[in-house]
């Protein structure tokens, strides 16, 4: 019997270590850290799992972790947001992932990622998973894993009918392809620039994101641009979110609070646009919050914040 779930997210679990430095390092530098911790943050398959799961989406995880301490955080933070993780297989044959946050006085960050434990993840056990989820209506993915068995994910949810979401960061090494059959791309504008092939600094975000489009044959586009909001390119018709000004407290998790939203208020059966827009509010929310999984917004707060802006309007 198939589960009950609206949203099927597969991509990397890994524990977050942080440390505090005073401003971004140049290259060859070492610069001194302070604050370092473990903290809540289980890489960008448990945050975007977590978020949607905070915001009341039916959201099945999908992956793999090693049997140690790290592992058992991930059914531990998901569980708690409600996520099923009948599909988080857990073996002695991988060690869960660790990544490492750089954060300055700022509040901007930087972030080196581990090796995937999702190395060991097999076609044939995300198939199973896939068969067993089938009727769920959106499936999400991205590259904090391995990029070939992200895109073999793909390809198999979209020949199952399930709305397909591709997030591109980190950035791939190898070509991606044809991706005809990846409905959603959501990348941030650094991202985009590099995907479309445009020079660093371009600021010209319709023309990259249907660059994007163009090179990639994806069906929509929605691009984050931090302090200036979102644009989103869907069927013909290119639109513009403004950011929501908060006082910001820290970044890390911003992308996967975005897309989290994004993808939920489709699942509720919100136009683009409102999801675009709603996304930014949450994110905006997200962002005057330290830290990942503690910092993800519940449904209720979500829209007090809302309510907030509109009487302030």
């Amino acid at each position: 019997m198939t589960k009950n779930i609206d949203v099927i997210v597969l991509n990397s679990h890994g524990v977050g270590q942080f440390c505090n430095i005073k401003r971004l390092p140049f290259l060859g530098e070492t610069l001194r850290a302070w604050n370092w911790r473990v903290e809540e943050d289980g890489g960008k398959g448990t945050t975007v799992a977590v978020s949607l799961g905070r915001l009341g989406v039916k959201t099945a995880y999908v992956g793999k972790v090693g049997k140690d301490p790290w592992g058992d955080l991930g059914f531990k933070w998901m569980g708690d947001a409600g996520v099923d993780t009948t599909y988080m297989y857990q073996s002695d044959e991988v060690a869960t992932g660790t990544g490492l946050v750089m954060i300055d006085e700022d509040g901007n960050n930087t972030i080196v990622d581990g090796d995937s434990s999702l190395e060991k993840l097999t076609v044939e056990e995300i198939r199973a998973a896939l068969e067993d989820l089938k009727d769920a209506k959106y499936f999400i993915t991205g590259f904090a894993m391995p990029q070939h068995l992200a895109l073999t994910a793909a390809k198999m949810a979209h020949e199952m009918g399930i709305t397909t979401v591709l997030n591109t960061s980190p950035l791939p090494h190898e070509p991606m392809g044809d991706l005809n059959y990846i409905d959603y791309i959501v990348c941030n504008e650094v991202e985009g620039r590099v995907l479309a092939e445009f020079e660093e600094g371009s600021m010209d975000y319709e023309k990259i994101a249907r660059r994007v489009r163009e090179i990639y044959h994806c069906g929509s586009v929605a691009m984050t641009l931090g302090e200036e909001g979102c644009l989103v390119l869907h069927e013909d018709k290119v639109f513009r979110v403004p950011a929501v000004k908060v006082d910001v407290v820290g970044t890390v998790g911003a992308g996967d609070s975005f897309l989290a939203a994004f993808v939920a208020n489709l699942v509720w059966g919100k136009s683009v646009e409102e999801a675009a827009a709603w996304a930014v509010k949450c994110s905006a929310l997200k962002v005057t919050r330290a830290g990942t999984i503690p910092a993800f917004p519940y449904l209720h707060e979500v829209e007090a914040f809302i309510a907030k802006l509109d009487e302030n309007k």
